[in-house]
């Protein structure tokens, strides 16, 4: 039996913010984020989507990306702390499988097929977890994926019918949900890019 579970996955939307720099006249004006450089991209060139630790509000110990279970990039996995301050910070920025393309829309894109672990199975009105697997732990623990493009930090929004007044935007997007009836975990398994930019004139 498939389940959708929609509260989460169908109505949730993952948004990566991308800054820009102003240009008018003969001055500028820019921001400054240590760590981070303005960065132009042609059409068609590859975006880089860089996988950094997983947070959680109800657990204080970070989680490296990698020890669940998630897509692996064809070409092995890389670390990419490009700086002192993320290492020391904590952060385990590292490549992923994504392949995203400048002003390229692309709908539908398998990126591979992984076991999760046993899933979970409702007896007699009662969820049957047995021996925890990681990432059904991860998931009751409220761990976020922290995803970074152009050195930015991914952040999500939830569904909303109000004004653009009305969008509420959360650093990173959780692994997966725990549905309030049956309390059986499901994991986030489709995700909606969407990447906003700037021209420079």
């Amino acid at each position: 039996i498939i389940r959708r579970f929609d509260e989460y996955t169908a109505k949730m939307k993952f948004t990566v913010l991308v800054g820009a720099v102003l240009f008018g006249g003969h001055s500028a004006q820019a921001f400054y984020l240590p760590g981070a450089s303005p960065q132009s991209f042609e059409d068609n060139e590859i975006v880089e989507l860089k996988v950094n630790k997983m947070t959680s509000i109800a657990d204080p110990y970070p989680l490296e990306y990698y020890h669940l279970p998630f897509c692996k990039p064809s070409n092995g996995i890389h670390k990419k702390n490009e700086n002192l301050g993320e290492f020391l910070q904590g952060d385990r920025i590292e490549s992923s499988p994504y392949v995203i393309k400048m002003k390229t829309d692309m709908y539908c894109e398998h990126v591979c097929t992984t076991y999760l672990g046993r899933g979970e199975t409702v007896v007699a009105g009662k969820t049957s977890k047995g021996k925890s697997t990681k990432m059904v732990d991860s998931i009751r623990k409220k761990y976020h994926n922290n995803w970074i493009v152009d050195n930015l930090p991914a952040a999500s929004k939830g569904e909303y019918t109000g004004t653009d007044d009305a969008i509420k935007y959360w650093m990173g997007f959780p692994v997966g949900a725990v549905d309030a009836d049956s309390g059986i975990s499901y994991i986030n398994n489709h995700v909606n890019i969407e990447l906003k930019y700037h021209t420079v004139e």
